[in-house]
């Protein structure tokens, strides 16, 4: 075989090796971009859940810790022990889409009601756990905010 006929079959083959080459990395490349917009979806959907109990446990902390009647309780509010279940429900239902800083913080939150669930009345009276409470829920959104990229 000469190198005239070398050249002939290159350039037979080079095509249809390129062919298969551009097409095998384009289909990777997309299923990639694929499973990437799912999990965003998800992520998406997750946050939506676990930020609405939180914001709905922040206005009653707020209610609690200025005593303003005009506050207003949304219909949806629970109490303390409703929240942690549903939150805790929501982590479990969504912890496959949250990084594990968002696992942690929420983790640490639900320990942390857990902890003043405990509290006996008249030991609120040197502590003021509802803002301690709403300073949490702040940080935990954060960083929900921050592991979906959006602050």
């Amino acid at each position: 075989m000469n190198d005239l006929e070398l050249f002939k079959w290159l350039t037979v083959l080079s095509p249809i090796f390129s062919g298969i080459i551009v097409g095998f990395v384009t289909h990777k490349l997309s299923n990639r971009s694929k499973r990437i917009e799912i999990l965003y979806q998800n992520k998406t959907r997750a946050f939506n859940e676990l930020n609405k109990i939180l914001i709905d446990y922040r206005f009653e902390l707020e209610q609690k810790i200025y005593n303003n009647p005009f506050l207003e309780r949304s219909s949806e509010a629970k109490g303390t022990v409703e929240t942690l279940t549903s939150l805790n429900n929501a982590l479990v239902r969504n912890t496959v889409y949250l990084n594990k800083g968002s696992v942690k913080a929420i983790m640490d939150l639900v320990t942390k009601i857990n902890f003043y669930c405990n509290f006996q009345e008249e030991e609120f009276k040197n502590i003021n756990p509802y803002l301690e409470m709403a300073v949490e829920i702040k940080k935990v959104t954060d960083i929900l905010y921050k592991d979906l990229n959006l602050k």
